[in-house]
């Protein structure tokens, strides 16, 4: 019978379209009934199957018969009686998502979300207008737009924020959804628990019944080969079934070596967008709303000396100001400059240092003895590439320059190079004693 056979051809093009585990789960089992008056009647096991495929899977199946067919065609699902006989176990349903009735809402604590987290208290400039942009549209328009989207940056620079704010926005929207944040580490661990208590059903059953799932610092999880084999199977059912996912990290999926090249050309599959150091302005907006929020009235001044005192990140400035808060609390004092100078005394130091691109350069080159037209120079060898990395690293952390920027200041490089060489010597100061030491020589120098 020809509908016969390209029924059989379509469910060969949707086995490929499908991972196995889903294939097997939902098309598989689907039976070839009839197909009369451009109606393609199927078979399926049970009721539940019905709605299954409805709701996720029909799409799918219309548009792969009617490229065969040639035909725009109406699909009926009726349930096998001959097929109910321990329908879940034939079908591989012990471990299918329940039915999904109406709920109230998610408990707050059950999706791991923190209330303060919102759009609202998240100040938007230059530095990271983009990503709060695409946040706030997958929040609007979860699985349709920017999917997955992924988020990166420096440490402290709001992508926890931007995450849980996403995941806010989407409950207070629409209180049923099914929204979970968490970290990649707690993703290990609780994966972990799963297999030592045998309980690795209700483990994916947990993650792929989410509406939304947003995870953070997912590059802790490189490396770790069955933590990997299970997010790359929960990412694929989330996706096919439309669900939002947002991830998180302080690197660019390309530069992360350790995890699998299939993660990380599906992390690239949406939208990728980057959150860059704040400006001076960015930050004095921040430090007056926080204090705001904690009762305490910051002038501007203050907020523009305590800004250009802390030269990191959105996380280190906080608990400057915290600290300051704490204090004038304690003492009953007013938070002006003195208040601030005399709380970081000795704290803050380090990073109040101000410096310009080129003078950075030139100390680089003054200490490990290269000529500073080899530094912005097109050489790679290791005696030039190392003083390169190090200086940008260096104009990153004492300088309000862009990636662009810096870039420029080194030969015209690429921002993405730029990023890479901060990245690199940002994890070899953790790991290597004597980077560590030649960079602390070389601030001694700049401090000079």
């Amino acid at each position: 019978m020809v509908e016969q056979k390209i029924w059989n051809d379509c469910k060969a093009e949707l086995k490929k379209k499908l991972n196995p585990h889903n294939y097997d789960s939902w098309v598989k089992p689907i039976n070839y009934v009839s197909y009369k008056n451009t109606t393609l009647t199927l078979a399926v096991p049970s009721t539940f199957f019905v709605e299954w495929i409805e709701e996720h899977y029909k799409d799918s199946i219309k548009q792969v018969f009617n490229t065969y067919s040639g035909v725009d065609i109406d699909l009926v699902l009726r349930v096998d009686e001959n097929q109910r006989k321990g329908p879940e176990k034939a079908a591989g349903l012990a471990e299918k998502p329940p039915i999904k009735k109406p709920v109230a809402a998610q408990p707050r604590n059950k999706s791991g979300l923190n209330e303060k987290y919102i759009f609202k208290h998240f100040v938007v400039g230059k530095s990271n207008e983009f990503c709060y942009a695409s946040s706030l549209a997958s929040a609007n328009k979860i699985g349709e737009v920017y999917n997955p989207l992924f988020l990166y940056g420096g440490v402290g620079l709001g992508k926890t924020h931007l995450l849980q704010a996403i995941g806010n926005h989407v409950l207070q929207s629409n209180p049923g959804a099914v929204v979970l944040y968490l970290t990649s580490e707690k993703f290990v661990n609780m994966l972990i628990n799963a297999l030592q208590h045998g309980t690795m059903a209700n483990f994916r059953r947990k993650f792929r019944n989410l509406d939304v799932l947003l995870v953070d610092d997912i590059q802790f999880i490189g490396g770790k080969e069955r933590t990997q084999e299970e997010f790359f199977h929960t990412f694929n059912t989330l996706y096919e079934l439309k669900k939002q996912i947002v991830i998180a990290s302080d690197k660019f999926p390309k530069e992360m070596r350790n995890l699998e090249e299939r993660l990380r050309s599906r992390f690239a599959w949406g939208l990728i967008a980057d959150i860059q150091p704040p400006e001076l302005e960015i930050k004095i907006a921040i430090l007056i709303l926080l204090a705001q929020q904690n009762g305490f009235v910051l002038k501007e001044k203050v907020a523009d000396y305590l800004a250009n005192k802390i030269n990191s990140n959105i996380r280190e400035l906080e608990g400057a100001l915290a600290r300051v808060m704490a204090f004038a609390s304690l003492t009953g004092r007013t938070i002006d400059t003195d208040l601030v100078e005399e709380t970081l005394r000795g704290i803050y130091d380090d990073v109040a240092c101000k410096m310009d691109i080129k003078t950075i350069q030139k100390t680089v080159c003054g200490f490990y003895g290269v000529k500073f037209s080899e530094l912005i120079s097109k050489r790679r060898s290791k005696s030039i590439a190392v003083p390169r990395h190090i200086a940008a690293y260096l104009c990153r952390e004492f300088t309000d320059a862009s990636l662009p920027e810096i870039g420029k200041s080194f030969g015209g490089r690429d921002h993405t190079t730029i990023m890479h060489a901060v990245s690199k010597i940002k994890n070899e100061v953790e790991v290597n004693t004597k980077v560590y030491n030649e960079i602390h020589e070389i601030k001694k120098i700049m401090k000079m």
